[in-house]
């Protein structure tokens, strides 16, 4: 049997549709100048904040006044390398050496040993001979007041009332005087009887010598150091005074220790104690800078302190002068 024949049809084909076109907004003026403002806005408060603080700081420039000054800047303080001597030099002595130096412009302080309590000795004569002079400020009594001198006031070491005849007569201003000058035993033996030893630990207090204590007689080179700063810078007594006590206490018959170290014309104004084992210095360095040294010992031998204390002052006056003697 013949295969169906399958009739053949023909279908039209439908076009296709091609795509539409949007239609083109015309890009009017009115909009590129609100993008254009817009844009030049943005920029305009970027630089507005960025400057905002450089002004500041240009009109602050501008109306502070002008300081022109040729300081050169400071130098880092560093005592360390004169430290480092004074211990080479005690390292191998018998006993311990304080040392405290303070710089009476600067306000620098530097020490070996300088809170440590040592014996006080003829050191403990001047808190008396500021306790007197204060008491006459206060209308307390007249330096001008004559003592008679009395066997029983009569003290062996330092000093030359000692060998006075009993009657001799003195006035209070000149036993300070025989003090700073002499050390003197005696006249630090009748002041004291007149003050009083309460009267005097309460100058030491009011010092703020917190390791001095008058009955033991005991310091430290800190506290020493702090009496002759405060009274270089007229916090103790007034001028005339003060002027008179730093007198009394240079050229002294006691030139060997602090003085000894120091170039020759240099004005020192300084009081020495010295007992068995103890040998001191203590007092005011009057260079272009002045400045304030203790040196006290304790347990030392004599012979060795008496040689040391003077290369001690060399070492301490070449680090704040900066020159050999």
């Amino acid at each position: 049997m013949p295969p169906e024949k399958i009739e053949e049809r023909e279908f039209p084909l439908e076009p296709i549709e091609k795509p539409r076109k949007k239609k083109k907004v015309p890009f009017r003026p009115v909009d590129r100048w609100l993008i254009t403002c817009l844009f030049l806005l943005t920029v305009l408060a970027s630089l507005f904040f960025y400057f905002r603080n450089q002004i500041a700081s240009f009109w602050q420039k501008w109306t502070s006044p002008l300081v022109i000054s040729n300081v050169s800047e400071k130098k880092t303080f560093d005592p360390a390398p004169v430290l480092e001597q004074i211990g080479a030099l005690t390292k191998d002595l018998r006993g311990v050496y304080g040392v405290y130096v303070y710089q009476l412009e600067d306000g620098y302080e530097y020490g070996f040993h300088q809170q440590q309590t040592f014996p006080a000795a003829s050191l403990m004569k001047l808190p008396v001979m500021l306790t007197l002079y204060q008491e006459a400020e206060k209308g307390g009594l007249d330096l001008e007041t004559k003592y008679l001198l009395k066997e029983v006031d009569k003290q062996s070491g330092a000093g030359i009332l000692q060998g006075k005849k009993a009657g001799s007569v003195y006035t209070y201003r000149q036993l300070v005087e025989l003090m700073g000058q002499y050390s003197d035993n005696t006249a630090f033996n009748v002041l004291t009887n007149i003050l009083g030893a309460e009267k005097i630990q309460k100058t030491i207090d009011s010092l703020g010598m917190t390791k001095t204590l008058f009955e033991k007689f005991e310091t430290s080179p800190q506290n020493m150091g702090l009496f002759f700063q405060k009274l270089y810078q007229g916090e103790l007594v007034n001028r005339e005074h003060q002027e008179e006590i730093l007198g009394f206490l240079t050229k002294t018959a006691f030139e060997d220790r602090i003085p000894a170290g120091v170039p020759e014309g240099i004005r020192v104004a300084h009081k020495i104690g010295t007992e068995l084992g103890n040998y001191s210095d203590a007092g005011i360095i009057f260079s272009d800078k002045p400045f304030v040294l203790v040196m006290i010992t304790k347990n030392a031998r004599e012979t060795e302190a008496l040689a040391t204390l003077p290369k001690i002052t060399q070492k301490v006056w070449e680090f704040e002068v900066g020159s050999d003697i």
